[in-house]
């Protein structure tokens, strides 16, 4: 048998620069690749924000127009609220005027029945004493005066109430 002796090779030159060569290319690859991803990670984000900002402005402008008509709506309203006060003031007026006329013909009315009563109470004073003084005319007409002066006598205080009442 024969042995060969083997010794080793220095390394040759030629794979050794292929390798670095490979590594910086592999290493700029990774680097493109990490930038291209953060670029489509950062693209993407932004459609997100745009799509959520536009979402914001659309809701913002549809706030404001019910805003804006709601404060239309509040003008009305307080518009009418305004008449509706000014029309509750001339009914205070006239409601305060109205009670002020029916305290009146209520005074007046207290007055009327009081003129009432002392009219009534006059009217019999007067009744009794024309029925007097009848009874008196007739006692005279038969030469009855004893009778006839007891008829005035009778009826005097009526008589005499009646003509101081009517003056």
């Amino acid at each position: 048998m024969a042995v060969v002796e083997c010794t080793p090779r220095p390394p040759s030159t030629r794979s050794q620069s292929r390798a670095r060569r490979w590594v910086p290319l592999a290493t700029v690859g990774l680097i493109v690749a990490a930038c291209l991803g953060t670029a489509a990670w950062v693209g993407n984000n932004e459609v997100q924000v745009n799509t959520a900002f536009d979402r914001a402005h659309r809701s913002l402008d549809t706030t404001t127009h019910h805003r804006r008509m709601v404060l239309a709506d509040l003008a009305g309203v307080r518009a009418s609220l305004t008449a509706v006060d000014g029309q509750v003031g001339l009914d205070a007026t006239t409601l305060s005027q109205d009670t002020t006329q029916l305290q009146g013909v209520e005074t007046a009315l207290a007055n009327a029945r009081t003129n009432v009563s002392s009219q009534t109470s006059v009217k019999s004073d007067l009744q009794l004493c024309l029925a007097g003084v009848e009874q008196a005319l007739n006692a005279l007409s038969v030469n009855d005066q004893p009778h006839a002066i007891a008829a005035l006598d009778a009826v005097s205080t009526s008589c005499t109430v009646a003509v101081a009442a009517n003056g």
